[in-house]
């Protein structure tokens, strides 16, 4: 059975970081980061990570509550959703990556450990933009950070790339916070989401909207950073908008993408454009076979925990691609990820 450890992580700006890790009751060498959404935290994530750290997969899943978010800004409500701008954000997941890899590199399992990257809704956009972006941007000069471990697939879970039809912000309200923003960064903004958005079973609807913890509360400049990451994630999978000098053009490692067709938070189709669009600027590689996108057919926003069966294929679905991908790598098989059976997933950890 899993066991879970839970610690802080202290950035480089001294920002203290609630973190979570679930272990497997084997030794694992494979490692899943996973970045939370918007208004949500680590531990609203039901049973997705005890299934992904139990066996058939066996995986360690290291999550954190993001600066203004969860348990990292519970004690302050004046730190609510003072996530600062962008650079901020990715500058906290590269720290949060660097912590995980020491973690990995000192422990008896590190030979061969393989380190994937996931993230949710704001959570999987962010994580799109960290992978896009040039690594050196997030290390100080000043500083000596330690190398991580190499990212070796990409997850992303109804990420926030753009807004359905008819839940677009409206624009004056935008343009008026935006100049507020230059003057008032930190000025907080409730932004409350429609929590029958969330998942088709009510109960969960009702767990968000009783989540203390959950609280829509983002700041003028946070609230920025995400729209701007929203508009150049959506631009550049359009094609109207060109990757500037600091961003590439795709990704260094496989991806897989999992989106309801009936989100109503987070767009499907403009997800799906820009997953075509990283795919086919790698002219059919062996990254473009080992890539992968999901629709899931009525699903909503938290497809983790949609009912009727939906959350448990959603976990199945993850789990075997991270063992897949992670024997791929080991191998060193440049050949496509194929569905596996269980017992063939055993035989994949018993190799790792």
């Amino acid at each position: 059975m899993a066991s879970t450890t839970e610690g802080t992580l202290t950035t480089r700006d001294g920002a203290k970081l609630y973190t979570k890790t679930w272990r497997p009751s084997v030794p694992s060498k494979i490692h899943l980061i996973f970045v939370h959404g918007f208004s949500d935290h680590i531990n609203a994530y039901y049973d997705l990570f005890p299934k992904l750290s139990s066996p058939p997969y066996s995986i360690t899943v290291h999550g954190f509550d993001q600066r203004g978010w969860g348990r990292s800004a519970s004690a302050d409500k004046s730190l609510y959703g003072r996530t600062g701008d962008t650079h901020q954000v990715l500058c906290d997941i590269h720290d949060f990556i660097c912590h995980v890899s020491d973690d990995i590199k000192s422990s008896s399992s590190a030979e061969d450990a393989k380190l994937f990257l996931m993230g949710h809704s704001m959570g999987g956009a962010e994580s799109l933009m960290y992978l896009l972006s040039d690594s050196s941007t997030f290390v100080l000069p000043s500083t000596k950070a330690s190398e991580p471990l190499p990212i070796q697939g990409l997850l992303v879970e109804a990420p926030h790339v753009g807004f359905p039809p008819g839940q677009e912000p409206n624009g004056l309200v935008v343009f008026t916070g935006r100049l507020a923003g230059r003057v008032l960064p930190n000025m907080q903004m409730v932004q409350k989401l429609d929590s029958s958005f969330m998942c088709r079973d009510s109960k969960v609807c009702r767990d968000w909207e009783d989540d203390e913890l959950c609280h829509d509360t983002g700041t003028l400049r946070g609230l920025s950073g995400l729209l701007d990451r929203a508009g150049y994630l959506s631009g550049y999978g359009a094609g109207t908008v060109k990757a500037p000098a600091h961003m590439r053009e795709t990704l260094s490692c496989p991806l897989w993408l999992g989106h309801g067709t009936a989100d109503r938070v987070c767009d499907h189709d403009a997800s799906k454009r820009l997953y075509d669009r990283l795919i086919s600027n790698r002219n059919g590689d062996a990254m473009t076979e080992q890539s992968r996108y999901v629709p899931y057919d009525g699903g909503y926003h938290k497809l983790h925990v949609e009912p009727d069966g939906m959350g448990e294929q959603f976990a199945r679905d993850v789990g075997d691609w991270i063992l897949q991908i992670a024997q791929t790598s080991t191998t060193g098989n440049a050949g496509g990820t194929s569905s596996v059976t269980r017992s063939e997933n055993n035989a994949i950890m018993a190799k790792l």
